[in-house]
């Protein structure tokens, strides 16, 4: 199955029944990363919505300037006030209309007697801190203000609902990447993390710069292409990775020119690759007494975004555990189980379960 999709939409990562299925794209040009569209669980009959009033900007921005966040919790499998979370990190999408509240994570929280919480990223969605997307409301949405929201509003929203049990953060792709930096950052915070998918390599691929995507990138209306320009943004200056022309081993991986950037957003910093890797890469696999520890990094044999992952012949690290699941896509094991899945993914989605308890067994700890 082939989809043609026009630049400035979505790109969905769909697998249709077996893992080994693939869908290819050849469409190349910028949008956020892929995502798994197809399986999704009916949405929990008691899942809470509400909004959060969020800092600004966590590092000495505008003194007392909020923007309202949205989040959403499921108690529907929480024993008590003790019960544990699954801290479900959502990425660059409007959480309403993509996969992260009908996803695996409900399944896991069901076995493991967890609630679910759910924070929508802020620039996208409905978390928008500013009515448009001019280059100068842009310069909040950076990488560490968007792990800062994650601690932020889990002290908040513990302490209003008097919740005292541990939490495991739960990712894939990009918020996978922030599932691992939320652990390694906050350890007194969450016991564990699954990061399934997770870019955490910068700088690989070709640079490009596109004039369809220049003209198609423009727009400061967050209605008109929800997600292309804050990705655009953040690939530029927090993340150091871009796009895919399609899921399958073998695509192209491209990386911002910046030229491309600056045309965009104007004088902008530029995110360094290599200073980007010192900080969110060589860490993880470094064997030392700072590094990161209790994460469960996940990866599909046949996705591209592998190849900017963890690697399992380089890693040091005995405090982090690096799968890579045969004849897998992009975060395949966050589908709810079903009966046409591998082996390979069974056997993810289990080892996942054993570790997360695990972690909650032993607690917070570095």
């Amino acid at each position: 199955m082939t989809w043609k999709i026009s630049a400035v939409v979505f790109a969905f990562s769909a697998f249709s029944g077996a893992a080994t299925d693939s869908a290819s794209f050849s469409d190349a040009h910028i949008h956020p990363l892929p995502k798994v569209s197809h399986r999704m669980l009916p949405r929990a009959a008691g899942l809470v919505s509400g909004t959060f009033s969020q800092t600004l900007d966590h590092f000495g921005g505008p003194t007392g300037q909020t923007f309202e966040q949205r989040y959403w919790y499921d108690s529907e499998f929480a024993s008590g006030p003790d019960a544990p979370v699954i801290y479900h990190i959502c990425g660059e999408m409007d959480v309403d209309q993509s996969y992260f509240l009908n996803d695996s994570a409900n399944v896991w929280a069901k076995k493991l007697g967890a609630r679910l919480v759910y924070l929508e990223h802020r620039y996208y969605g409905k978390s928008l801190p500013f009515p448009d997307l001019a280059s100068d409301h842009m310069q909040y949405l950076t990488l560490q203000n968007a792990i800062e929201d994650l601690a932020t509003f889990q002290k908040w929203i513990s302490t209003q609902q008097g919740w005292t049990g541990k939490w495991i953060s739960v990712g894939g792709s990009y918020s996978g990447t922030l599932s691992a930096i939320y652990r390694q950052q906050h350890p007194e915070l969450v016991s564990g993390a699954l990061a399934s998918s997770a870019p955490m390599i910068g700088g690989v691929g070709r640079y490009i710069d596109d004039p369809d995507d220049l003209e198609d990138l423009s727009s400061t209306d967050p209605s008109l292409a929800p997600g292309d320009r804050q990705w655009a943004y953040e690939a530029c200056t927090s993340v150091a990775f871009w796009e895919a022309d399609g899921p399958e081993p073998g695509s192209n991986l491209q990386n911002p020119s910046s030229t491309l950037c600056q045309q965009l957003f104007g004088n902008i910093a530029l995110i360094d690759p290599k200073v980007y890797n010192q900080n969110y890469d060589q860490p993880f696999l470094a064997n030392a007494s700072c590094s990161p520890s209790k994460i469960f990094f996940t990866y599909g044999s046949d996705d591209i975004w592998t190849t900017l992952g963890l690697s399992q012949q380089t890693n040091t690290n005995p405090g982090i555990t690096i799968s890579v699941i045969d004849g897998a896509g992009h975060h395949f094991d966050l589908n709810p189980p079903d009966p046409s899945d591998s082996s390979a993914v069974v056997t993810a989605r289990s080892q996942f379960l054993g570790l997360a308890e695990q972690w909650l067994q032993t607690g917070t700890s570095r």
